[in-house]
């Protein structure tokens, strides 16, 4: 291959220049600019989605009505007082039961917009009440406008659990993992990555991850 000849040392700079420019600016376009938001912003992000899980456990377990903004019960004790012989719809076979649980839930977000949690629990439980459930609920953001930021889902968040039960009673630890994209706006605008875990206890709840590649954690 023949190399490429310049009329002048100056003119070669110049192109060098050119072709430099167009590589730095080759991702200028991306809509994955995670550093545009704000670790504080990002923290916000992952809180409200913790509470609007709660808030969807809450009123589906309860069969009454919570608000994302307003529930003031730890995700770990909502969990905690879950029961299939008395919360979930239930129906019995040879071996024991098959029990279903669903969750729909749709509630305000802090600032204006919607956040939503929807799908179901199914496990199958022996005639001692032992069995577990791998399941995943769908969380999706409708102009929920949080920490200055008008969030919706892109598509949305898939919240992945498995539960286990022992004699009717929920085995702990439980893990949850967050899982998908957001996009949000005005300034900045852009979409990213979610991904989050949750760790259940007896009477303690903690999250960690990332949101918009930031890091999050702290207590649910």
């Amino acid at each position: 291959m023949s190399g490429l000849r310049f009329s002048s040392p100056a003119k070669a700079i110049s192109i060098a220049s050119i072709a430099g420019l167009i590589l730095l600016c080759a991702a200028c376009g991306s809509s994955n600019n995670n550093s545009s938001i704000s670790n504080a912003q990002a923290q916000a992000i992952s809180q409200e989605f913790v509470a609007a899980v709660q808030a969807a456990m809450t009123s589906s377990f309860a069969g009454a009505a919570a608000s994302s903004s307003s529930a003031h019960e730890s995700l770990s004790k909502t969990i905690r007082e879950a029961r299939p012989e008395t919360s979930w719809s239930c129906v019995g076979s040879l071996d024991g039961e098959s029990c279903n649980f669903p969750v729909a839930y749709t509630g305000p977000c802090p600032s204006g917009g919607t956040i939503g949690v929807s799908g179901d629990f199914t496990v199958n439980l022996n005639s001692f009440g032992d069995g577990s459930s791998s399941d995943s609920l769908t969380l999706t953001a409708s102009n929920c406008v949080v920490s200055n930021l008008t969030i919706n889902g892109d598509p949305n968040i898939a919240l992945s659990t498995t539960l286990s039960f022992t004699n009717n009673a929920l085995d702990f630890p439980v893990t949850m993992t967050e899982k998908g994209g957001v996009s949000y706006g005005p300034h900045p605008s852009g979409s990213c990555i979610v991904n989050v875990s949750l760790t259940l206890e007896q009477t303690s709840c903690s999250v960690s991850g990332s949101v918009c590649g930031q890091p999050v954690s702290g207590s649910c």
